[in-house]
């Protein structure tokens, strides 16, 4: 049982620290809603929030922090992309399949 446990935080921590990476940029965003570097500053507040927690709290060398935390929002993206080529998808062939009379 304690090894299932530990295969499962070794499978949930790069999520999760992709979350807490996201939160703090999100956050960041928004109290410097209208500034110029904004996005800049979120990507630096990702990077920072992901190699901290990885590193002080979750006990992981700093390059597996970020290697586990890409490999999450690689998913995440691959995902976001299928379902909107999906979605083109199905639009098109909606739209095409009922013309319009004028």
């Amino acid at each position: 049982m304690k090894q299932l446990a530990h295969h499962a935080w070794l499978t949930v921590r790069g999520p999760v620290l992709a979350l807490l990476g996201v939160a703090a940029a999100y956050t960041l965003s928004n109290v410097l809603n209208g500034f110029g570097w904004q996005a800049g500053l979120g990507l630096v507040a990702f990077l920072a929030t992901v190699l901290a927690v990885g590193t002080f709290g979750f006990r992981m060398r700093p390059e597996d922090a970020v290697e586990e935390a890409a490999t999450a929002i690689r998913a995440v993206l691959t995902v976001a992309f299928a379902v909107a080529v999906l979605t083109a998808t199905f639009l098109t062939t909606l739209a095409s399949s009922n013309p319009t009379t004028t």
